[in-house]
């Protein structure tokens, strides 16, 4: 039996079932990921001495509690910036140009290119270098 045959013979509960185990795997190891990369946790491997494998976790609560708030911090910030942004017109509106008349310029860009202390583009633009 090939895996089209498997998959056509599933009915829709097992392929939901299949999909919500598979969000769960993707959660896990993203949490993981993240914990590593943000030094949430550290993982020590050496033998015991008994010559047994010991494996010991450390796990810095205070930093996940400090960044998990900050980020929550920083998220609900974003959003009511964005949903007072979108209560207001911040351009006026743009008509189409019709035949012989010139495009408006575009927008001048902002002085603040980052989002809550992410950086969206380079504050400093890179200089040519001259050809010899």
């Amino acid at each position: 039996m090939g895996i089209s045959e498997r998959l056509n013979s599933l009915g829709n509960g097992d392929i939901t079932m299949r999909n919500l185990l598979a969000l769960v795997g993707l959660f896990v190891v993203g949490f993981a990921g993240i914990g590593w990369y943000c030094g949430w946790y550290k993982l020590s491997v050496g033998r015991a001495t008994d010559g047994n494998l010991q494996i010991d976790t450390e796990v810095q609560t205070k930093k996940v509690v400090e960044d998990s708030s900050s980020f929550f911090q920083k998220l609900g910030k974003m959003a009511t910036d964005k949903a007072n942004q979108d209560g207001q017109p911040t351009t006026a509106p743009v008509s189409t140009p019709g035949p012989g008349v010139a495009a408006p310029p575009p927008p001048a860009p902002t002085k603040d290119n980052s989002l809550s202390g992410w950086l969206l583009s380079p504050q400093k633009p890179a200089q040519p270098t001259a050809n010899r």
